[in-house]
């Protein structure tokens, strides 16, 4: 099981940055390991997306169930390349980009090269919202 959260302080107000987090087909802007996310259905409140992921080979699609909710993103990852959670949060001044995921049984042998790659992506992801964020700040 792969686990890690990354935080990062935020100056900006929280509607800005929900503002960014829930546009879900935006991900791939941020999230550069996404190169797609498509909103396919939608079932009890819950949006069933399909994920182009940004690697080559039969693993790079899944699919998951995303929850908008109280300044929080669940993506709840079905199948694909892991399954498991990526909890995206704005709360008391700061965003979290959180993971609980477990990787396919093809992927294991990568697992410590895929830990670091997924938490710096992240870092850098977080870090692009909240430099969108202060742009539209600044703007209005």
């Amino acid at each position: 099981m792969i686990q890690f959260k990354v935080t990062r302080r935020i100056n900006v107000p929280r509607d800005t940055l929900w503002s960014i987090i829930s546009m879900i087909e935006e991900y791939p802007k941020y999230w550069h390991g996404h190169r797609e996310v498509k909103i396919v259905g939608n079932s009890g409140g819950k949006l069933l997306v399909n994920v182009k992921f940004a690697f080559k080979g039969p693993l790079n699609h899944g699919m998951a169930y995303v929850e908008l909710g109280d300044y929080t993103v669940i993506f709840n990852f079905l199948k694909g390349p892991f399954k498991g959670t990526h909890i995206i949060k704005v709360m008391n001044g700061e965003l979290t980009s959180e993971w609980n995921i477990k990787l396919h049984p093809l992927l294991m042998p990568m697992g410590r090269w895929i830990i670091r790659h997924f938490k710096q992506g992240s870092e850098h992801a977080l870090e692009r919202v909240i430099k969108d964020a202060e742009l539209i700040k600044e703007a209005h």
